[in-house]
């Protein structure tokens, strides 16, 4: 699990530091403050073997164009002179990591040009000489693990290729740490698998259990050949999850998804009622701790950071293992405050503004 993260250079995010995480972590504030770039960092941080990433964290903000842009985009105010740091601890294990993301240069032609009738034509096989474009990114990661004073070096890189594009894997080393990123785009991604994952470790008894709180008659969950999940509502035939309500389908999403070690999800409260978001908390509260896993998420709603709070009260109220962060921006300045259960509590019975 994470302990803190230092972003230097990553989109928007010039420079941040957020200390103190626990195993469910919120961070609120106002629009392009930096919040889904915060989950990106601790997604590229977590993924050393991946060179797809770069590209996946684009395609999750629906920007799927594969040119110089796609790599650009990445650096703060497209500064490709000066490269992306992302750094982080964790604990259980302990370990430093830190990634260092660079631009892969190539060296383009640039002909001559004149003037015929006012327009601007090539003369053929001339040149002027060079100049440097983009063609992909470096990444470039280290990891410290326990006590060892030698830091594990890992290098990665993406490259477009013609049409296509060329990746660049550690042949040896094998990533433990596993992480997932959720979004309203991306949520139903690969439901199927990670349900069987579950049923193959006979914990569909769980999910269901939490599910039944927002369909009482809901008794039983089970995956289909064609690779759906279909419910038990008492009826005579099973119903496909997907039917039965926005709510149910993206709490057993995000449930899922818990499975793994760090789960990063954009937009929590998407796509629930008012009335189901505190029964969405208890779900990821339960999940977080039946799974040991840590999750990171965001939100726009004061009502979802009230259902966070009304949630850990009931469940865990004497526990220390939730974060508020508030991301506050001004022009290149970032700065965050922390909350933690106690101060958030306080804060929503006095009506203080905490997004």
């Amino acid at each position: 699990m994470y302990k803190n993260i230092t972003i230097k250079g990553l989109r928007g995010i010039k420079r941040l530091k957020i200390e103190d995480f626990r195993q469910v972590n919120l961070f609120v504030g106002k629009n392009n403050c930096g919040k889904t770039t915060i989950l990106e960092g601790l997604f590229l941080l977590t993924g050393p073997t991946n060179a797809e990433l770069p590209l996946k964290i684009n395609s999750f903000r629906k920007f799927n164009v594969i040119d110089e842009n796609s790599w650009t985009l990445f650096f703060n105010k497209l500064d490709v002179n000066s490269n992306i740091e992302i750094s982080g601890g964790l604990v259980k294990p302990k370990e430093k990591r830190s990634l260092t993301i660079k631009p892969s240069m190539k060296s383009i032609a640039i002909m001559e040009k004149t003037t015929i009738d006012k327009k601007v034509v090539d003369i053929k096989d001339s040149y002027s000489g060079l100049t440097s474009g983009v063609d992909g990114l470096k990444l470039e990661y280290s990891l410290t693990k326990n006590k060892s004073k030698t830091p594990e070096k890992i290098i990665t890189g993406i490259v477009a290729k013609g049409p296509g594009i060329q990746f660049e894997m550690p042949k040896e080393y094998k990533e433990l740490l596993r992480g997932v990123f959720i979004n309203p785009t991306t949520i139903s991604g690969d439901i199927g698998t990670r349900f069987n994952n579950v049923q193959i470790k006979k914990q569909t008894g769980k999910i269901t259990e939490v599910l039944s709180q927002i369909e009482p008659s809901l008794d039983n969950l089970s995956l289909g050949a064609d690779g759906i999940i279909y419910c038990d509502i008492g009826l005579d035939r099973l119903m496909p999850v997907n039917v039965m309500g926005d709510g149910i389908f993206r709490v057993l999403s995000i449930i899922l998804a818990t499975i793994n070690g760090i789960v990063l999800v954009d937009e929590v409260e998407n796509g629930f009622y008012h009335s189901s978001q505190e029964i969405l908390w208890d779900a990821i509260f339960k999940s977080a701790k039946e799974f040991n896993v840590q999750i990171f998420a965001t939100t726009h709603s004061i009502e979802c950071v009230k259902a966070f709070s009304s949630s850990y009260s009931r469940l865990e109220k004497d526990n220390d293992e939730i974060r508020l962060y508030r991301v506050e921006r001004k022009d290149d300045d970032f700065k965050i405050v922390s909350y933690d259960h106690k101060t958030l509590e306080a804060s929503l019975d006095s009506d203080w503004e905490v997004r």
